[in-house]
């Protein structure tokens, strides 16, 4: 689930499939996010107009978790991988939340079968 491919970046990133409503001026979009780290994410399909490269956004990690909101700024687009965003406002503990989320999922996968 984590992406080991990247020892360089800042944070690890993990796989993910969470749903992400994206709000720019005039616009609100529905997509998906497939990687995500405390950093920033992946969200796919990739935006079709990036003109406007600030962005509101707002996903959660469960059902029994609030609702993460956060302001990104687009970093890349490729047509065919997504849309990579970097948070520019987000709160600390919703950074931790989301590693530490990840990384108790990472550990429960990694457990023998009872």
């Amino acid at each position: 689930m984590q992406d080991m491919a990247a020892p360089s970046r800042r944070h690890p990133r993990y796989a993910a499939d969470l749903e992400v409503i994206i709000y720019r001026p005039g616009d609100a979009s529905r997509a998906r996010i497939s990687m995500i780290s405390r950093g920033g994410c992946l969200i796919f399909p990739a935006l079709l107009d990036t003109e406007a490269s600030q962005l509101k956004m707002s996903f959660r990690l469960a059902e029994d978790l609030p609702y993460i909101n956060c302001k990104a700024q687009v970093v890349y687009n490729i047509n065919d991988r997504g849309t990579g965003v970097a948070f520019t406002e987000i709160s600390q503990y919703n950074q931790e939340l989301i590693t530490h989320y990840f990384e108790r999922r990472l550990t429960a996968e990694k457990q023998p079968n009872s």
